[in-house]
């Protein structure tokens, strides 16, 4: 009841300031600034228009605020920074690469995998950034007033926030580093690629906050492919070093094959190390021993097993890669036939 009052009483002004001439631009600002929602102020004179020329006010379709809206541009943002991520990091995996730091000591992760899931990331979510803006703006070509969602406001300060936070976080570790006399040149890249991306991000969409229903469409729509295209060469170059890294599909699945060799030589090596624990002795033949599996993943063939003394023993395989591994360089082996010799009484190396 209070609310139908108030819009009577609304209602009631915005006649009597018609009768006395007052403009729609004066009085819609007048009672903005006294806290009327500017709907209810533009119902009201639109009631008013109405009575007057005694034909009702047209709706356009599709002319206001939509749950479609907020699905394109919440969609829109969240694969720009699964990309934009995905591309950071792939490109700081690249420089602990080909830079080292044997300064640098801890966790040491594992290259191909890594890069292979920011590969897969920027291959789905590069694609469906450039479709959904290919939407956006062509639904703005014919309805100019979408570029005034406050959806996509909302979302671009909110991205321009994240993206001014990340330059000025990582100026501060820049500056941070340089007084403590820690700089090195894999650090002074790092520090580089996340304010070319963040600035790249926050120059493109800081220019999206001048968009409304004048703006030219087609020139900010050249502007965005100008950008994509950037984008697109940025991306397409680091997942082509990615596939020199990591390597091709089929060269990932032998590389995956070798792997699984190790880890199949390592299970029958601690097998057999618990034997001669119980035995006094390595086992002649992995016959009748409790192991997982016994014979290569893709030829089938046995594994060769060999003692070469009362508590030593060598297991071969035939790999399909040359593979320096990451951790225990005892595993390091080259293409094709490989023997690992061990030792009953020294722990078997992960």
């Amino acid at each position: 009841m209070r609310h139908e009052e108030d819009t009577t009483n609304l209602q009631a002004f915005v006649d009597a300031g018609k009768s006395k001439g007052a403009s729609d631009e004066f009085l819609a600002a007048l009672l903005t600034r006294r806290g009327w929602p500017a709907d209810d102020v533009y119902a009201a004179l639109g009631n008013y228009w109405e009575r007057a020329t005694g034909v009702s006010l047209p709706q356009r379709a599709g002319s206001g605020e939509s749950s479609r809206d907020a699905f394109l541009y919440l969609l829109s943002f969240a694969t720009l920074a699964t990309w934009i991520t995905a591309l950071g990091s792939m490109l700081f995996q690249f420089i602990d690469h080909w830079l080292p730091d044997a300064v640098a000591a801890g966790y040491t992760p594992d290259l191909r995998s890594e890069v292979t899931w920011q590969m897969a990331s920027i291959a789905v979510a590069f694609p469906v950034f450039l479709f959904v803006m290919r939407v956006i703006f062509g639904e703005a070509a014919g309805q100019p007033e979408r570029l005034q969602s406050g959806v996509r406001r909302w979302l671009t300060w909110i991205a321009l926030l994240i993206t001014a936070g990340t330059m000025i976080g990582d100026l501060i570790s820049f500056l941070a580093h340089f007084l403590m006399g820690e700089l090195s040149a894999r650090f002074v890249l790092k520090s580089g690629i996340v304010i070319v991306l963040a600035a790249a991000v926050f120059a493109y969409y800081v220019t999206s906050l001048r968009w409304n229903r004048s703006t030219d469409v087609g020139r900010e729509r050249k502007r965005g492919i100008a950008y994509g295209a950037a984008a697109a060469a940025v991306v397409i170059a680091a997942f082509c070093v990615g596939l020199g890294v990591a390597g091709t599909p089929s060269v990932q699945r032998r590389i995956e094959a070798d792997s699984v060799r190790v880890q199949d030589i390592r299970q029958i090596a601690f097998v057999v190390q618990a034997t001669d624990r119980r035995n006094g002795s390595v086992p002649q033949s992995l016959a009748g021993l409790r192991i997982v599996r016994r014979t290569d993943p893709e030829s089938h063939q046995p594994y060769e097993y060999r003692p070469t003394g009362n508590d030593t023993w060598e297991v071969c395989a035939t790999f399909a890669t040359a593979e320096t591994t990451p951790g225990d360089p005892f595993w390091n082996h080259g293409a094709g036939r490989t023997c690992f010799a061990f030792e009953a009484s020294q722990a078997i190396p992960w």
